[in-house]
Order: structure tokens, then sequence, then C-alpha cells
């Protein structure tokens, strides 16, 4: 369904996140709050999910295949004058902020990372138009999505000046995990599944990845028994998980009031780690999928 809106652009200074201390960014035990995004789709020999492959720069999980996603900022917080209708459409704010276990205002935030990283990284924005229509081609805000990516607008300017909304029934909450990146960075990750928006493709333009492609979860798990990719636990267990589905409705139906108990640390005593934890390959750097 296309939208018949077209973009603004230039710099709109917004409110949202007016006065916003950066302690509201941070999660359990002073985590900072992150969102990722598991972008699915079908294809013939089963569902594939979008995958970047972080740069070796990067300061934490450099050179680890992620799902996209990012911290949250205080641009992603509503303003303190914030309502529900203005910007936000489907599921409510409430029983998203109940199953995550977040207060409304740090649910919405976290909603409005996953949305705005994945914009960011992938060009898929998961968005309606004002007739309640998924957009079938976001090309045309892609000024937009640069000026996300520099910070010079927030993703409520892009929304209310493009009559945008966030959908809180596109990303179904999928996971929330809080650990420990390589460089000693605590987390607190939320993770939303959501299917590929019929019509917008994702093209990895980010400078945050080296390489970014469809996989199947069941090859990505091989690629990972070869030494030939490496994840973090939470990438890992959850594409276990999903090499389970013949289809993307599956998943979503098995997603879908999905209980988000926070796991915090390595759980290297959880049975469904095992493999994970104790019989992990040696890494063969350099090599990709």
């Amino acid at each position: 369904m296309q939208s018949n809106q077209r973009a603004t652009t230039g710099a709109v200074s917004a409110d949202a996140g007016d006065a916003i201390d950066v302690t509201e960014t941070r999660g359990l035990g002073g985590a900072r709050l992150s969102a990722t995004v598991i972008l699915m789709r079908d294809a013939p020999d089963g569902p594939e999910v979008w995958m970047q492959e972080r740069v070796l720069s990067m300061p934490n999980y450099p050179g680890i295949t992620v799902f996209p996603g990012g911290g949250v900022d205080t641009r992603d917080f509503p303003g303190r004058s914030w309502d529900d209708g203005e910007l936000w459409t489907g599921r409510s704010g409430v029983a998203l902020a109940r199953q995550l276990g977040l207060t409304k205002y740090k649910a919405h935030a976290v909603m409005f990372a996953a949305v705005r990283e994945l914009f960011e990284e992938t060009g898929i924005f998961l968005v309606v138009d004002h007739y309640g229509n998924l957009l079938d081609d976001a090309s045309i805000y892609h000024e937009h999505r640069l000026a996300l990516e520099s910070h010079s607008l927030s993703l409520t300017d892009v929304l209310q000046h493009n009559d945008l909304v966030v959908s809180g029934d596109l990303l179904l909450p999928y996971g929330r995990w809080v650990g420990k990146s390589e460089r000693g960075t605590w987390f607190d990750t939320f993770s939303f599944l959501a299917a590929h928006p019929e019509g917008q493709e994702p093209d990895g333009n980010t400078g945050e990845a080296d390489d970014a492609n469809w996989f199947p979860p069941g090859l990505l798990i091989e690629g990972w028994r070869h030494g030939l990719v490496r994840f973090a636990p939470s990438t890992w267990m959850q594409l276990v998980e999903l090499a389970a589905h013949d289809t993307v409705a599956d998943a979503l139906k098995a997603a879908r009031d999905r209980t988000i108990t926070p796991i915090v640390g390595d759980p290297v005593d959880d049975e469904r780690m095992e493999e994970y934890f104790h019989r992990a390959p040696k890494d063969r750097i350099g090599r990709h999928l």
C-alpha cells in the first residue's frame, strides 16, 4: 500500500526528549538501553533474517554478526506533554510497557529506537501513514535517514513533519538480554521481531557494517559451527529459535504475547546455551559466510 505523503526536508527542532537526563537511557543495573530488530522474510527454502557484520573499528562487538540496532538516546524519548495518539497507533504504549517490564516512557523510547535504528542502518522504515498504510517506498525519506544518522533530526521530527506514525503492531517484543560487550560496556537490549514490509528493500548502506544480507537462520548457525561467523550469546539463541519455524507467519504467531524475562550476564548453565558456551568452534578470523 502506497503512502501519499512526501518527505519534508531540512532540519527541524524537536521537543522530543526535552530535559531528558542521560540516566533515563539506562536499564537494569545501569546498563545502557538498546534495541535490535530481527527482520524476517519468506524465501523459497524457508524464512531468512537480515544480518550485518560489524566493522572491526566499532568500539563494541567489532566483527560480530548482529541484527540491526543500537543504543537508545535522548531523542527517542517523547516530550513531557506526550500523548500516545499523536505519533503512535495500534497496540498501546501501556500494553507494550507491561510486556517489556518498563515504564511507559521508557517503552516508548525503546520502540522508537528500534524503528529509528532499523531505518538508519537498512533503509527499512516501519511506520504507517495517516490512513494506517505501511509504506511501500521509503526512498523518498532518504534525506531524513541521513539526518537521523547525523543526529540533526529525531524520529519525532520526521514523523510530525510527514504525517507518519509508529505502529505498535509492527514490531513484536522477542527478548531482553543484559550483557557485557568485549570492551566491557553493559547493554540492556530489547529485541523485536518484524516482517519484511512488501515493497521496501534493505540496502545495508551503513558505516557500521562491512557486509549485510539475507540468510536462513539455520545456515548462520552452521556457519558459526564451522567458525566462519561470530555471534553474541543472545543472537545465537534467537537464531536457533527462529530456525525452528517454517514461515515468517509461524515465527510471528509464536512471538505474540511472548513473556519477556530479562536474561542477565552469560547464561552458561542454561541447557539451551550448552553448545554455544561449551562446544564453541575455533573462530576463523577473516572468513565470512
